[in-house]
């Protein structure tokens, strides 16, 4: 299930400021909150889910320290962005750096991205938890995005929100797939 919820901001002479609040949750099924945990963080398995949801993707940074693990990911999807998106990015498609910050055995953390664009005008964070239940793990993905580009903004977050909403439901697919026929 994926909600979203857009808030626009103030207008003003520099910049449209828009937020667009969402919230994912993907049930599961047949798998420990322990086993999940450790599937989610798989460098292996993120290789694989990333190949099929088309995306490129390098870790950069991965450290377990006090038991909070920091991960860094430079993110490239497989695909073009829109023609007047792209004039006004300077570039036909995007790349962000995704850093992860959770703490082991808590089954939560916040997660924060960085446009390797306009990183000034689009912001986006957000948290991660999952939750235990008799027939498997909730995983509850949510975020904000806000994009201040006077003229596309809206645009911009449309053509974001299109992809989180397939990007996830495709991972969701992926991952269900992957743990029927996975020892996990």
């Amino acid at each position: 299930m994926i909600r979203f919820f857009l808030s626009v901001g103030a207008k003003n002479s520099l910049c449209y400021d828009t937020l667009v609040k969402f919230k994912v949750e993907h049930l599961f099924k047949n798998v420990t909150i322990q086993a999940y945990e450790q599937l989610y963080f798989d460098e292996k398995f993120n290789i694989s889910l990333c190949q099929a949801v088309n995306l490129e993707r390098e870790l950069v940074h991965r450290n377990i320290e006090n038991n909070i693990l920091q991960r860094s990911t430079k993110v490239r999807p497989k695909r073009t962005l829109p023609r007047p998106v792209a004039a006004v990015m300077g570039t036909a498609k995007i790349e962000y750096t995704e850093n992860i910050s959770y703490a082991l055995g808590s089954h939560q953390g916040t997660w924060q991205t960085i446009s390797g664009v306009l990183s000034d005008k689009i912001e986006s964070k957000g948290t991660v938890q999952f939750i235990d239940r008799p027939d498997g793990v909730i995983r509850i993905i949510e975020g904000e995005i806000r994009v201040k580009i006077f003229g596309v903004g809206s645009m911009v977050e449309k053509l974001i929100v299109a992809d989180v909403e397939k990007s996830y439901a495709e991972a969701a697919s992926f991952t269900q797939k992957w743990l029927d026929e996975h020892s996990v």
